[in-house]
């Protein structure tokens, strides 16, 4: 990634430079051209809920997610209109079953979506979670199974603190992290807090590649971003509380970068 906004492959009228040194990037502009992913790499959105993880990494998909790199977006809630509308405007195939009934032209690749939301259908309480677990479980199984094979894949793991605890689903979200980014399956962890998603989350804080951090949460929250950014650990702690309303701290591990991108649409 450029340090500066020379040489765009398009004016972004949203990029400049902040009081505090960092650059800071429209959100279509980071996510096209900025957000430099490679399969099989992990990522952590940080921050509490409803302050636009979610989005974001659908905005991020838009660009990274291909047919050769599908997103398979595990869906846990009965009713969630922010994945529902975002996974429609990116033509992604809901399914409520995995693997999902098979389609004749999706032997053709150019016909394959570059995504799928993993959506069962829900509303029983008594038996919500046991579909769901089995369901989410096959997901991770077989996505494991062909990264064997070199077929890569991104999963996304929105509200990985039910997936772990209450799915039980935390040992095979820890292999996926331990194991399968040489075989290009990444996984996209979501955070609220340093302890609230089982060992997934100790396990993505040690090999996300890509941090997004939002504003908010617990001091205990912020101390381990600031653990994970090393050399950079002062500047996470001192733009952190500068971060308007959905805006969020891009943290590269292993180049060290630093910008933010702004709340977008």
């Amino acid at each position: 990634m450029a340090e500066t906004p020379a040489g765009l492959w398009k004016p972004d009228v949203d990029a400049f430079k902040r009081e505090d040194g960092l650059w800071q990037f429209g959100r279509t502009e980071f996510c096209e051209f900025r957000f430099d992913y490679n399969a099989g790499e992990h990522v952590v959105f940080g921050g509490p809920s409803t302050k636009g993880k979610t989005r974001l990494a659908f905005n991020l998909l838009r660009y990274c997610a291909t047919q050769d790199l599908p997103a398979y977006v595990a869906v846990s809630k009965p009713d969630d209109k922010e994945s529902a509308n975002q996974g429609a405007m990116l033509g992604y195939r809901r399914v409520g079953e995995w693997p999902p009934p098979k389609r004749v032209k999706e032997i053709f690749p150019e016909y394959r979506p570059s995504g799928y939301l993993v959506w069962p259908k829900l509303g029983d309480a008594q038996t919500d979670a046991a579909t769901l677990a089995k369901i989410t479980r096959d997901l991770i199984n077989e996505t494991y199974a062909n990264g064997t094979k070199k077929k890569h894949a991104i999963l996304v793991m929105d509200d990985t603190m039910v997936k772990a605890k209450v799915l039980g689903l935390d040992s095979e979200m820890v292999t996926i992290l331990a194991m399968a980014g040489a075989m290009g399956v990444g996984i996209w962890v979501f955070v609220q807090k340093p302890t609230d998603s089982g060992r997934t989350t100790l396990w993505a804080y040690e090999n996300a590649t890509h941090f997004f951090l939002t504003k908010g949460g617990d001091d205990r929250s912020v101390q381990r971003y600031i653990e994970i950014a090393g050399e950079q650990g002062p500047v996470i702690r001192r733009v952190m509380p500068t971060l308007k309303p959905y805006e969020f701290l891009y943290f590269q591990r292993y180049e060290g970068w630093l910008c933010v991108v702004s709340k977008g649409e």
